[in-house]
């Protein structure tokens, strides 16, 4: 039998109601943001004369057990591990569940102290890290909270925590250090980029953009691309790539398409690939990719919409995981692969 959700709180907080979106507040967009775009299939894709390769098609494979959103998500020793997120009642969950590709199986890891979601997890290799996140069912709690698993071990640990509270940021392990970016601060949405070498935070600058409901991917050697996200509401999706290399910030520009509530991988041939997203009446299924030197190639779009959703890849398969086939509070169950070596 699975667990139950449970909206504990660390130190005694109590639970505040759930809210469908993040009450943020909406600044004017960048210029690398756009109009609301239409359905994928009808202009809200990337350019046709965008490379695919000669890759063919996401695989959908076998749902999951169970359906959320909202989840933190990282690809640790050949396996896909979930933790936290929003149950389909907008539960915030404590459930940590991992997802074996060799074997199509999944099995439950070590529970979290406390419900969250909206939060970051990366691997560094011999550990996890569960990064910021919302405490509880509402959406203005964000927390500095770091979490620790490490190999072997059945509980989470507290770990360093973030140098400010943050909530729906973006993180990535770049080969030597934890790079994490934007999110909803105390203030509101911010564009601070912070790494963590060793034990110690660092604030190694900003983006130009504050953005939230973005994502990271790096290629482990060193670059962390941080893309898309919004700066508020669904109406103010971003399209905006920049990449972090030791302490320099650089904007590449833009995909084609502006989307939040977004899951990115690494591609060793086309780069950082952002997938799925929302917008204020639909879920995307778009996948478009970015090198280091910002030429844009498009994947096969995905079989079904997601956004709150996660993406990995384990022995050159790119996993897309869960997340919403609908805006705001949809949770689905839709596991997909694609192969990035054929």
């Amino acid at each position: 039998m699975r667990r139950t959700a449970t909206t504990l709180l660390l130190a005694g907080m109590l639970v505040a109601g759930c809210a469908p979106t993040d009450p943020t507040p909406t600044p004017a967009r960048s210029a690398a943001s756009s109009p609301i775009p239409s359905p994928p299939g009808v202009g809200g894709t990337a350019s046709p004369s965008a490379s695919s390769g000669d890759v063919v098609a996401w695989e959908r494979l076998a749902d999951a057990p169970f359906a959320r959103l909202e989840m933190a998500v990282a690809a640790h020793r050949g396996r896909i591990f979930l933790a936290g997120g929003l149950s389909s009642l907008g539960e915030a969950l404590i459930e940590v569940d991992i997802f074996d590709p060799s074997t199509d199986a999944w099995a439950e890891g070590p529970s979290l102290p406390a419900g969250v979601h909206h939060a970051a997890l990366v691997s560094d290799g011999d550990r996890l890290l569960l990064i910021g996140g919302y405490l509880g069912s509402a959406f203005n709690r964000p927390t500095d909270l770091v979490l620790e698993l490490s190999d072997g071990a059945e509980s989470w640990v507290e770990a360093t925590a973030l140098p400010e509270a943050r909530a729906a940021g973006a993180a990535a392990w770049d080969g030597g250090r934890v790079v994490y970016a934007g999110g909803v601060g105390a203030g509101g949405v911010e564009a601070d980029v912070f790494a963590l070498d060793g034990d110690a935070w660092s604030r190694i600058g900003s983006m130009t953009q504050t953005r939230e409901h973005l994502a990271a991917a790096s290629d482990g050697a060193g670059n962390v691309w941080l893309l898309g996200g919004r700066v508020g509401s669904l109406d103010t999706n971003l399209a905006d790539v920049e990449l972090v290399s030791g302490s320099d910030i650089s904007n590449l520009g833009g995909l084609p398409t502006a989307r939040g509530g977004v899951a990115a991988f690494h591609d060793p041939e086309r780069g950082a690939c952002l997938t799925g997203g929302e917008a204020p009446t639909f879920a995307f299924t778009t996948v478009e990719c970015i090198d280091a030197e910002g030429t844009v190639a498009t994947l096969p779009e995905l079989n079904e919409p997601h956004h709150g959703h996660g993406a990995a890849v384990v022995d050159g398969v790119a996993y897309v995981v869960l997340g919403g086939p609908e805006p705001t509070l949809s949770a689905g169950s839709t596991v997909e692969s694609l192969s990035l070596e054929d």
